[in-house]
């Protein structure tokens, strides 16, 4: 008499992939590292926007954080045409997102934004992998205020009245943004710390202003 040992398969489940959702005009763009670990390559390949050091509430919730926005390398389809990319990871904890529970408010309310013909960054897609989220956007041409200092504007010939009727244009153009966001419903808190100023250095002038940082807006249906 013979015995059979009995079979036993074996199942090894594999870990869920993150999920990438890309909008269909910039899909011919995505590279392959990004797409095989998108989170990795935020953390690897980006390079932080914002300075500054992580600050937490008396609650423990991160409130700001300088590593959360990062500027990647440029991406180029088959044509050799490039595009600039901003990845940005989703804060749950922080604004309409917290309030919401939707990891994706920011990235839906700049489609929406867009789509009433406002000033925005253009979405690219988002991922979504467990209790982890990441948006991408098209880089905004321009530099944000805190950073102007960089372009060295009185080495440029500059005076101080110069760079502060630079400030007055900015805080202008803003209030008039604002007041056409509002006409058209869509609420949030304007600073000068969160928008992208388009110089004409060699005139001196703002030629347009882009708000960034969508996770307080709200849009009155």
């Amino acid at each position: 008499m013979s015995f059979e040992c009995p079979k036993f398969e074996i199942k090894i489940e594999s870990e869920p992939r993150p999920e990438i959702t890309v909008e269909s005009d910039y899909d011919v763009f995505i590279p392959n590292e990004f797409r095989e670990n998108p989170f990795g390559y935020f953390e690897s390949e980006g390079k932080n926007i914002k300075s500054g050091e992580i600050k937490i509430d008396e609650q423990g919730r991160v409130r700001e954080d300088s590593t959360a926005v990062k500027e990647f390398p440029v991406w180029q389809n088959k044509e050799g045409k490039e595009l600039r990319v901003i990845g940005k990871r989703v804060n749950a904890e922080k604004g309409e997102v917290a309030k919401s529970k939707n990891p994706l408010h920011e990235y839906e309310i700049m489609k929406k934004v867009k789509k009433l013909g406002l000033p925005v960054a253009n979405p690219i897609g988002y991922v979504k992998e467990k209790d982890k989220c990441l948006i991408l956007t098209e880089r905004i041409p321009g530099v944000l205020w805190r950073d102007k200092e960089a372009l060295n504007l009185k080495e440029k010939g500059y005076t101080e009245e110069d760079i502060e009727n630079l400030k007055q244009q900015a805080q202008k153009k803003m209030e008039e943004l604002a007041e056409e966001f509002k006409k058209k419903g869509v609420i949030r808190s304007w600073k000068l710390k969160d928008v992208v100023f388009d110089l004409d250095i060699e005139n001196k002038q703002i030629k347009g202003i882009t708000p960034t940082d969508w996770e307080r807006t709200k849009i009155e249906e």
